[in-house]
């Protein structure tokens, strides 16, 4: 069984392993575009977080369950 690793978070882990400073161009803007999309999952996660807290609340397990889902699918960078 393998861990599913996002990669968005594989390239952020392979650029700064090689030293922020050593980056030349391209990657510096592979960098920065890796961070915002990391940004962007963070926010998604997020807001998938409270909703889940609130169908939870609400005792809708099953929109709870496919808000889980979706937030896998982020994860996993779908």
């Amino acid at each position: 069984m393998t861990i599913p690793l996002n990669p968005i978070h594989r390239r952020l882990a392979e650029l700064t392993e090689r030293g922020i400073a050593n980056l030349n161009p391209m990657e510096q803007m592979d960098l920065l575009h890796c961070l915002d999309a990391n940004l962007r999952q963070v926010r998604q996660l997020h807001q998938l977080n409270g909703l889940i807290t609130a169908a939870q609340v609400a005792g809708d397990y099953y929109w709870a369950s496919e808000l889980v889902q979706r937030a896998d699918r982020v994860l996993r960078g779908g």
